[in-house]
């Protein structure tokens, strides 16, 4: 059963991520964009990385996709015209893709995929918990400077909004 959802979520993957780039309208690739996303989630939950899942679908869908909408939205309002999605480098990009392809079909087929590798046990923590775990222990020096970084351009956007609406008044 996993392996027809499996397969399903990387058709969903696949055709949404095409329609993507070659969608005329650009709200249309936005859209894609978040189809595709989605079965990315998918994709983790089926791997059993819930919390990254979880992730994926609050930032990537929730935040990115959303803003780029609503950033599509208000161009078109405050242009008043649809902008014309063309790009005059398709048959260079269609050299890379290919190239691009071969190169991980490539990959695919020299991969030893059945290796069996030696070792222990998987603990029986849930992947949240060894993700906090690490942050806490291992990881904690990048984790405060990502949040000193946060937290510097939170104070920045906030600057900044205020400035512009002294400049107003």
């Amino acid at each position: 059963m996993a392996l027809i959802i499996f397969y399903c979520m990387a058709v969903l993957i696949l055709i949404s991520a095409i329609l993507m780039v070659t969608s005329r309208n650009i709200f249309h690739s936005a859209l894609y964009l978040a189809a595709t996303l989605f079965g990315v989630a998918g994709i983790f939950v089926l791997l059993n990385s819930y919390f990254i899942a979880g992730i994926q679908v609050l930032i990537y869908i929730g935040a990115v996709v959303v803003l780029s909408i609503f950033v599509i939205n208000l161009t078109k309002k405050i242009t008043g015209e649809n902008i014309p999605q063309f790009n005059k480098q398709i048959i260079p990009s269609f050299i890379v893709a290919a190239i691009a392809v071969v190169l991980i079909i490539l990959a695919v087929l020299k991969t030893d995929w059945f290796k069996r590798i030696s070792g222990g046990t998987i603990a029986a923590m849930d992947n949240t918990a060894i993700i906090g775990k690490q942050f806490l222990t291992d990881f904690i020096i990048p984790f405060e400077v990502v949040s000193v970084l946060l937290l510097a351009a939170l104070i920045g956007a906030i600057v900044l909004v205020a400035k512009d609406r002294e400049d107003e008044k």
